[in-house]
């Protein structure tokens, strides 16, 4: 297969399919150029749309030149290489070792992928819970019901932070309990089966956006925007190496 040439820029046909996959539209095809597997129109959307806008135009060019290369024939090994370097965070060294495994051939057991992915996939939708959000919400509404029923000053602030501590904490749980359930047994499926339409179904901008929310953290809203902008580069960018990696650049 020939290679083109690295590029200066992007074509405005491939920038235009990024937009269209950021908005949801991930069937929208080019006129000409490379195609985009679907799981990769989902997760280059979801970075596109997330990462600072001066760094987004010399990753696209990255992007495009390493789909060109491979002739849009992107090899599932892309997902994991990219999910072993960049994207599972420290607290699930378990599914890493999955992955390299998987990226150099050795088959891994559907219940093998499941066990590994949702004690970790939970611990990712716990950390991306809009945390400090919530908790401003639910202190802000007991607050004022505390009030209104005479509460004192000081016992109206002791309510609000106390019923805010139990209220987002079980919905932390339910949340990130639901999400790891329903992720992990989709995902474990379509790795065992290294099969690219089934991680397509699975929703992977969603969970590249968890994964995004999570390592930018919510503990906090000070300074949230510059790291949720952080994290989607250093996810981004470690999409572009993986894909470079598998063109052979």
């Amino acid at each position: 297969m020939s290679r083109p040439a690295p590029s200066a820029e992007a074509p405005p046909h491939f920038l235009a399919r990024l937009d269209a996959a950021a908005a949801g539209r991930w069937d929208e095809r080019a006129a000409d150029g490379p195609g985009l597997p679907g799981w990769l129109a989902q997760v280059a959307g979801a970075l596109w749309a997330g990462r600072e806008p001066e760094a987004a135009g010399e990753w696209a060019r990255r992007l495009y030149d390493a789909c060109a290369r491979l002739d849009g024939r992107v090899p599932f090994g892309v997902v994991h290489d990219w999910h072993a370097r960049t994207v599972v965070p420290p607290q699930g060294e378990a599914v890493r070792a999955l992955h390299i495994r998987a990226l150099a051939g050795e088959p891994v057991a559907e219940d093998v992928w499941a066990a590994a992915l949702e004690p970790a996939l939970r611990d990712v939708h716990r950390r991306a819970y809009p945390y400090a959000d919530a908790f401003a919400t639910a202190a802000a509404t007991a607050r004022a019901w505390a009030r209104e029923n005479d509460y004192g000053e000081a016992e109206a602030e002791e309510f609000a932070d106390g019923y805010a501590r139990l209220n987002t904490g079980a919905n932390v749980t339910s949340y990130a309990d639901a999400n790891a359930m329903v992720h992990a047994r989709a995902l474990a499926a379509a790795y065992a089966a290294a099969d690219a339409d089934a991680y397509a179904a699975c929703c992977p901008f969603a969970t590249v956006n968890a994964h995004a929310f999570a390592l930018a953290g919510q503990d906090t809203a000070e300074g949230r925007e510059e790291r949720l902008r952080a994290a989607y580069g250093r996810l981004a960018d470690g999409l572009a190496d993986s894909l470079e990696r598998a063109a052979g650049h």
